[in-house]
């Protein structure tokens, strides 16, 4: 035995690129340099003393007429990579390699207490002295895929009595992987259906009365054939299974079987190994040789392990959840059910007998409703017709009302090719008394295939595939204009007519495609709508949708002053400005001039209050202020309130153009005063310094102008002369200037001084503004 101690060695460890295991994996000597197969270390089990075996199990068959099938003798073993088996380097990865013999064993399957495979490792299990041609279903293989969370695996029969257990795990991960095998399992029945390439002996097949199912008698039952699986407890003990549906319809890999079957537990749950499809592939003659023969179905299509949801002794039920969701390749199929209390006027069941392909049975009497071979109400009796039979093996098989829905699972019965009348009959545990069972979730089939309690008392199969490939997918848009709101259906399915049901959320519904509808109020509403394909599968989609009517309100130019305001104290007049997707710059609102005191208040796309607003200007007197750096596009809605009486009030919005400051309060210009008067204009909430063609506009009445000297002071003190002492009495200064004011912060105050500098004559300064 050549070992690699302590599981890595640490001077192979080499940085490398990790290979994952392909479902058609081949051993590594194959394409590797490794020693050759036989120089490997081999661990040859005890033997087995198969006459002991088949006479405890014609005893055990005799006395127990539900007992599950042994096929194979457990042989107890404690053996990892660290204990036993060979280690090889190839590259970047490691290879470990043993040989286990159990003589004249037909299959050797294999049970590992804990395993964990590290990211791009893998195990195979293969025949020894496999050639480089053989069939690629010899071959198991296991990857990180097969990491579960209670650590074990099972696996499959693997033809003959000689195997090799092969591990590749990339050398920087190898301290990853945990293996201990425990369970050696020694096939002394037959389970390997693999007669053309490994059986030794014919051995383990079925009564030839059973019909196969691929015959005439499964013809309508082809899709309840693909729920049903064979499968082995701890590599030993084998049954018959079924996946059934629930209420959700979600694909749960529920499974189920029969209570004495054995696997209740956690452990045994864990042990399961699921055969699906295996069946033969052509229609044998019920009664014939061949029919009683070995068949030739294939064991490929497998999974391991399970978690046990409940169980409950007296209508004999297991349910199990597959730890695997289903293989698309296997084209698996979710049984119906019915839990309803009634006569069945026939029954079908579809089983695996004595380890051997999928079998049909059909029944036309009425199933009476009794105990296991005793009076009671929690089974069903069914007496079958002739050919076809359940065998053990059978047990746990589902039974199917004429409907084709489970209504039990097989207990137990009498039945075999040898029996006719009464004694052709077997009980099976009831639907109807599983579904409260005990009446904990751990005894009863009601939380797990009903889980959101519908009450629903049948349902349907489920295929892997929906009928329809393309289920309709649920969708709208909307557009609205105030209270009306047109919707456009985005749904789509496979092409076919989708029929749509619309729910406005205000009591109001519509059967049309692309519907109109209006509201009789301004609200939020909560709009479904449902569409349902040519074969009823449906789809909804909800969203909220807003509806106001617009409000009253003036509309105010980009750029253009409105003047002459007023109102009452307390009075509000509402304004909106419009800015556009492709507007660009601040936007701003101001107030100036007049008496009084007014407030502004400014929301986007709603109406604002002096309690709820975006933006607000507050302010003493009427020089209101809000400038709004980055708007977003829509509409503004602005409202001017009158904290006190105020008139001759001017109100500008602008948005992407110049901005306008201005005082437009009188001031009498007093004769031959040199000091003048100054008017001031104070500016906020601008950015930046103002431009080189600043534009000043003044307005003066005088009767003789070229008294006058007219000079912008900006608020750093700064002066700027504007007007000296130029024209006559027939002028009066009605003028825009425009100055370089660059270096000047457009913020502040900013003040327009009018001096008169010689006797005789007056005036007025009308007003003045600056733009910047």
């Amino acid at each position: 035995m050549k070992l690699i101690t302590g599981w890595i060695i640490a001077g192979m460890l080499a940085a490398g690129a990790a290979q994952a295991a392909p479902g058609d994996a081949r051993p590594a000597a194959f394409s590797e340099r490794l020693p050759a197969e036989h120089t490997v270390e081999v661990r040859s089990m005890p033997g087995v003393d198969v006459a002991r075996l088949r006479a405890e199990d014609a005893r055990r068959s005799a006395k127990l007429t539900n007992a599950p099938v042994r096929f194979a003798a457990p042989l107890a073993v404690d053996i990892t990579p660290a204990t036993a088996g060979d280690w090889d380097a190839v590259g970047d990865r490691l290879v470990w390699r043993l040989r286990v013999q159990s003589k004249d064993a037909l299959s050797l399957n294999f049970g590992f207490s804990e395993y964990v495979m590290p990211e791009g490792g893998h195990m195979l299990v293969y025949p020894a002295g496999l050639s480089r041609n053989a069939s690629q279903e010899l071959i198991r293989t296991f990857t990180s895929d097969d990491n579960k969370p209670h650590r074990k695996l099972w696996t499959p029969v693997v033809s003959g009595d000689h195997a090799v257990i092969e591990v590749v795990v990339p050398k920087e991960r190898a301290g990853e992987l945990r293996l201990r095998l425990t369970s050696v399992n020694h096939d002394y029945v037959g389970f390997d259906r693999l007669a053309r390439v490994g059986m030794v002996q014919p051995a383990g097949v079925s009564g030839s009365c059973n019909i196969d199912v691929v015959c005439p008698e499964g013809d309508e039952w082809r899709d309840q054939i693909r729920s049903v699986g064979a499968y082995s407890r701890f590599g030993t003990f084998y049954c018959s299974g079924s996946l059934v549906n629930n209420t959700a319809n979600d694909q749960s890999m529920y499974f189920l079987t029969a209570n004495h079957c054995g696997m209740g537990t956690a452990d045994a749950a864990a042990s399961i190994v699921v055969y699906w499809n295996y069946q033969n592939s052509v229609c044998r003659t019920p009664g014939s040789a061949e029919s009683g023969a070995d068949g030739d179905g294939s064991l490929d299509q497998n999974q391991t392990g399970a978690t046990p949801l409940a169980s409950y002794s007296a209508s004999d039920f297991t349910l199990l959840e597959l730890d695997e969701p289903a293989d698309e390749e296997f084209n698996l199929y979710w049984s119906g059910w019915d839990r309803r209390d009634m006569i069945f006027p026939g029954a079908t069941g579809i089983h695996h007998p004595r380890v051997a392909e999928k079998r049909i049975t059909h029944s036309s009497n009425p199933l009476l409703i009794s105990g296991y071979f005793a009076t009671g109400t929690d089974h069903l009796h069914v007496f079958w017709n002739q050919p076809g039979t359940t065998e053990g093996g059978s047990s746990g098989s589902p039974l199917y009302s004429p409907d084709g829905r489970v209504i039990g699972q097989l207990h137990g019965g009498l039945a075999s090719c040898s029996t006719s009348g009464d004694d052709h009959s077997d009980y099976y545990g009831r639907v109807f008394t599983s579904w409260t069972g005990g009446g904990t979730d751990a005894s009863r089939l009601s939380t797990w295939l009903d889980p959101a309690g519908t009450g629903a008392e049948f349902i349907d199969g489920l295929d892997s595939t929906p009928t329809d490939p393309t289920l309709p997918v649920a969708g709208f848009t909307w557009t609205a204009e105030e209270l009306s709101v047109t919707f456009t259906s985005t749904s789509t399915d496979d092409g076919a007519t989708l029929d749509h049901a619309w729910d406005f959320g205000d009591g109001n519904t519509s059967t049309e495609e692309n519907p109109v509808h209006t509201y009789a109020a301004d609200g939020s509403y909560e709009v479904t709508l449902t569409v349902t394909d040519a074969d009823a599968n449906t789809d909804a989609y909800s969203a909220t949708v807003d509806v106001a009517a617009i409000p009253d309100a003036i509309d105010l130019v980009n750029g253009e002053t409105v003047s002459g305001l007023s109102g009452a104290a307390g009075s509000a007049t509402l304004y909106r400005l419009v800015v556009p997707e492709n507007g660009t710059g601040p936007l701003s609102f101001r107030t100036y001039a007049g008496t009084g005191n007014v407030s502004l208040y400014v929301s986007h796309e709603e109406v604002p209050t002096a309690e709820a607003y975006d933006w607000r200007s507050t302010r003493p007197g009427n020089n209101e202020a809000i400038v709004i750096a980055d708007p977003e596009p829509g509409t503004y809605y602005v409202l001017l309130q009158g904290v006190a009486a105020y008139s001759g009030v001017r109100l500008v919005a602008t948005h992407g153009l110049s901005e306008t400051y201005g005082n437009d309060t009188p001031f009498p210009i007093p004769d031959n005063t040199p000091a003048g008067i100054e008017s001031p204009i104070t500016v906020s909430g601008a950015s930046g310094n103002a431009s080189a063609e600043t534009e000043v506009y003044v307005d003066i009445t005088h009767t003789w102008i070229g008294d006058l000297i007219v000079t912008l002071v900006a608020p750093d003190g700064s002066s700027y002369v504007l007007h000296n002492r130029s024209g006559g009495s027939a002028d009066d200064i009605d003028a825009t200037y425009t100055v370089d004011l660059s270096s000047e912060p457009k913020n502040g105050t900013w003040l327009l001084q009018v001096s008169d500098n010689a006797g005789a004559d007056t005036g007025t300064l009308n007003r003045w503004s600056i733009t910047f």
